[in-house]
């Protein structure tokens, strides 16, 4: 199976880290580092530690990313790679049952009623435009429904395909395997962008700093309100102590006469 062909000769000149060969296969294994590009476009832009390359579909180049294949050196032995390579087999195997057995002819059909229509036109050239619309309708609908079709069967050979490696460990080192790959790519991405952490506690600081003041404003200004009030209450009881004395006073101016009267 043909599998991102532009990337195989990208290794041509270089020494493959490891070689794996049997029967009339081979799968050389290369490291992302000695190439330029290659870890930009598919880690960093595609979160892929690993990619398959292969122009014939018998021999394989496998590049994977140097810490990522340290880590999980195990997923890509002999026999697991044996079995993703029978899955290509497969697969490709299936794109061209379903190619030959119902794109083709569709193709064909679609070009002969094509070609009647041309010939009808003569005819009946108000059918023409009806009969090329009714060809492409068909067209369209048989291609999505060969398309869920050929999807459906390669999920379903994948799952067979990772079973396989699954009974090829066992269920505990396979979840294992698998867990120290999730691992090493959240901790691959974490230190790649460490500035998006230094923002968040910068950010996170300075909401600090600037809260902490408002609460402290806050207490001053009810303290000055306290205070305010206070004084309000001590000056409006002084002007009734004087409004009070005031008319103590006048009470008394107003008795000197009337004593005068009565003597």
């Amino acid at each position: 199976m043909r599998v991102n062909p532009k990337l195989y000769p990208v290794a041509d000149e270089v020494t493959p880290y490891e070689t794996q060969t049997w029967e009339n296969r081979k799968v050389e294994i290369y490291l992302m580092d000695s190439f330029e590009g290659i870890k930009e476009e598919f880690v960093i832009k595609k979160g892929q530690f690993a990619v398959w390359s292969s122009m014939d579909g018998e021999n394989y180049r496998l590049f994977l990313e140097n810490g990522y294949f340290e880590r999980v050196k195990e997923l890509y032995t002999e026999p697991v790679n044996k079995i993703w390579l029978d899955f290509y087999d497969t697969t490709d195997g299936i794109s061209r049952k379903f190619s030959n057995f119902f794109i083709y002819p569709l193709m064909g059909v679609a070009v002969i009623a094509c070609v009647l229509s041309i010939f009808l036109s003569q005819y009946m050239p108000s059918f023409v435009s009806w009969i090329i619309i009714g060809v492409l309708a068909a067209m369209f609908v048989a291609m999505i429904f060969v398309n869920m079709k050929v999807k459906k069967v390669v999920l379903n050979e994948n799952t067979k395909a990772r079973q396989k490696i699954i009974d090829h460990f066992g269920g505990n080192r396979f979840d294992e395997l698998i867990e120290m790959q999730k691992a090493y790519m959240d901790e691959y991405f974490e230190n790649l962008y460490p500035e998006d952490k230094v923002e968040e506690s910068k950010e996170d600081t300075e909401t600090a700093k600037i809260e902490a003041p408002k609460e402290e404003t806050e207490a001053v200004e009810e303290v000055k309100e306290e205070n305010t009030s206070n004084e309000v209450k001590e000056e409006s009881a002084e002007e009734t102590v004087e409004t009070e004395e005031k008319t103590v006073e006048t009470s008394e101016e107003t008795k000197e006469p009337e004593e005068e009267k009565a003597e």
